[in-house]
């Protein structure tokens, strides 16, 4: 489909009567020339690609058969190739608009689809299943000496052989791990499940077996180790409301004897969302009555989470209980199931492709193309690189090529400056994939003839919209002497079919409808009427006035076109329509400005044609006779 930013596109080239959409066709093809334009080939497949995409949504039937088409066709080309001897392909403009869309287009190329799909799967198997680890952290940055990275592995093997040799996860967590949370958790992270840790972490907690100590593992924080203490199915989501009363350093027993008047106050009947609203020291939830955001298991503190997912029944509310901030009460609003593998499917599948998975998929890719490259790279320059010990006239080497472009030294050394806190090793593997996605997205149109043929429809779509509007939509806009010429010579085109001023009432039911056709009937205005009829806030019948054609959709079908009350027209189950035709206006000539825009459409319809003609006398246009004729025939094969 031809597209552009705005409706305009769309819009003008609707009016100029002609929209290409060319969409690859695997079927194979008897490859003949059509016809040529200036002895330039138009091949038949292009032709039926066209023409089997677009048959079906044709309006104008003349258009279906094949002749009819081609000749549209044709004319198509012939634009074309007046927009390529205006070189509008080499405008500045046009090249930059085009490779907007080419960023566009080339998106779902730019995935692989084998890897996505699993990720999807992996990802809602563990969304089905949440996990209890506890946790030890050797923090080391990413961007490390080697001395420091090998004393923070060290530690942290050190810390996991103590625990293989007896001593428990929580004592060797105490003592060893650099997470602040240890302090009040000994190491427990509780439960989770898909997307709450960095991907890494996910993994190996879903990988490594309940009651068994991780190998190490590194992530951006640093290296890791994890005991699985549990694997449950995942109990979804919950919606609670909660009253929060905070401790007093000054008054150890306040929040708990506040909590248990509230309490008592909610026994006796008094709604949950007013205590809320006046009594919660929570103030981001406490205007909302208390309403927190539907959550997962392991999101809030113990017992908080705890709490609230032992809850049973929708609208319970639980006794008072403290936790190390103050004193609580929580009542269910609502459980959230997790949803079936099709129903999560394509949110999963835009979070992998938003998030920190994205990068397996990108590298599946490239995998996968760099099987069909000539890639080519300096060792010994890599392994001065990883060394960081760069010779200084070594920036003007080549380091990578792939097939016939080469990369320097000097472009890695851009990339490293931007990434300063990764590994030097991680930031040439990153880099090497990107440049093999690079030669890929570059070179697209060479080997994948199905993102050839679309972005060669935008391409032409564009033009095609560059040029109509230059011969032809400005033009008619700004020819104010020959839009009234083209007016005056086909007015008989411009009538007004019988009118009338009309007042039409639609009511809701049949009985205001009777009581809406008596009080017509006895002239009373349309505010008299909405008066008597509609109660308030309550809306029984509804009025419009104007001037309507005879058989204008706005009227019932068979409306009684004479002027006075009508009978009521039931139109549907729940609506009746009344009208009161006023004055019967005879049918006669439009004035210009009454029908501008249709005169300006088919004014622009007409500048084409004449502009169409011009172009059949200016390029020589030659059909293949035996080709056409069996144009059919070849069409059903």
């Amino acid at each position: 489909m031809i597209l552009r930013t705005n409706n305009i596109l769309l819009n003008k080239v609707l009016l100029a009567g002609f929209l290409f959409v060319i969409s690859f066709v695997s079927a194979q093809i008897k490859d003949e020339v059509l016809f040529t334009i200036d002895k330039k080939p138009v091949y038949t497949s292009e032709f039926i690609r066209v023409y089997k995409k677009n048959k079906d949504i044709i309006i104008d039937n003349n258009q279906k058969s094949v002749d009819d088409y081609l000749n549209m066709f044709v004319d198509f080309k012939l634009k074309l190739e007046y927009a390529y001897d205006l070189e509008l392909d080499t405008t500045i403009t046009f090249k930059e608009e085009l490779a907007k869309y080419r960023e566009q287009l080339i998106l779902p190329y730019l995935t692989d689809n084998e890897a996505s799909n699993q990720l999807v799967k992996e990802a809602y198997a563990r969304t089905i299943e949440e996990v209890n680890v506890s946790h030890i952290l050797i923090k080391v940055s990413v961007d490390a000496s080697s001395k420091d990275t090998l004393i923070a592995f060290n530690k942290i093997n050190e810390a996991r052989n103590n625990i293989l040799n007896g001593l428990t996860f929580e004592s060797v967590a105490k003592e060893y791990s650099e997470d602040p949370s240890v302090k009040h958790n000994n190491g427990n992270l509780g439960y989770f499940s898909a997307f709450d840790m960095v991907y890494v972490f996910e993994s190996v907690a879903y990988n490594t077996p309940v009651g068994e100590v991780s190998k190490p593992f590194r992530t951006k924080f640093g290296y890791h180790i994890l005991k699985i203490n549990d694997k449950r199915p995942s109990k979804g989501e919950i919606e609670i409301a909660h009253i929060f009363v905070k401790n007093k350093e000054t008054d150890n027993d306040y929040a708990k004897n506040q909590i248990n008047e509230l309490h008592k106050k909610l026994k006796q009947g008094e709604k949950f969302d007013y205590l809320a609203k006046n009594y919660s020291d929570d103030q981001s939830s406490a205007q909302k009555g208390g309403l927190l955001p539907k959550f997962s298991s392991g999101k809030l503190i113990n017992p908080i989470d705890s709490i609230a997912f032992s809850m049973k029944e929708v609208g319970d509310i639980s006794n008072p209980f403290s936790s190390n901030y103050g004193w609580h009460i929580l009542k269910l609003i609502n459980k959230y199931p997790i949803k079936s593998y099709d129903e999560l499917k394509q949110n999963l599948k835009q979070q992998i492709e938003n998030g920190s998975r994205s990068v397996v998929i990108k590298k599946s890719l490239a995998e996968k193309l760099e099987k069909g490259y000539i890639i080519t790279e300096d060792h010994n320059l890599l392994a001065q690189i990883y060394n960081g010990d760069i010779p200084q006239n070594s920036f003007d080497k080549e380091l990578l090529t792939i097939e016939n472009e080469s990369y320097t030294l000097n472009d890695f050394q851009q990339c490293l400056n931007i990434n300063k806190k990764k590994q030097v090793k991680d930031i040439y593997n990153e880099y090497r994939t990107d440049k093999i996605i690079d030669y890929y997205k570059n070179h697209l149109e060479e080997i994948n003839t199905d993102f050839a043929v679309i972005y060669k429809e935008y391409s032409d779509g564009l033009l095609l919209f560059d040029l109509l509007q230059n011969n032809i939509w400005d033009k008619a806009e700004k020819d104010s002497i020959g839009l009234e010429k083209y007016f005056d010579q086909n007015n008989k085109d411009y009538y007004w079919k019988k009118r009338a001023k009309i007042v039409i009432a639609t009511c809701n039911n049949h009985d205001k409808a009777v009581m809406v056709k008596d009080l017509l009937a006895k002239n009373k205005t349309v505010d008299e009427i909405k008066l008597l009829i509609n109660e308030g806030a309550t809306i029984h019948v509804l009025f419009n006035e104007g001037i309507v054609e005879e058989d204008s959709n706005k009227l019932p079908e068979n409306y009684e076109f004479i002027e006075g009350v009508s009978k009521i027209y039931k139109v549907d189950r729940n609506h009746y329509i009344i009208g009161n035709i006023l004055e019967i206006l005879p049918a006669g000539p439009k004035e210009l400005k009454e029908t501008k825009g249709q005169v300006l459409n088919d004014y622009q319809n007409y500048l084409e044609k004449q502009w169409v003609k011009k172009l059949h006398k200016k390029y020589k246009v030659e059909l293949n006779k035996k080709t056409i004729n069996n144009l059919e025939q070849i069409i059903d094969d």
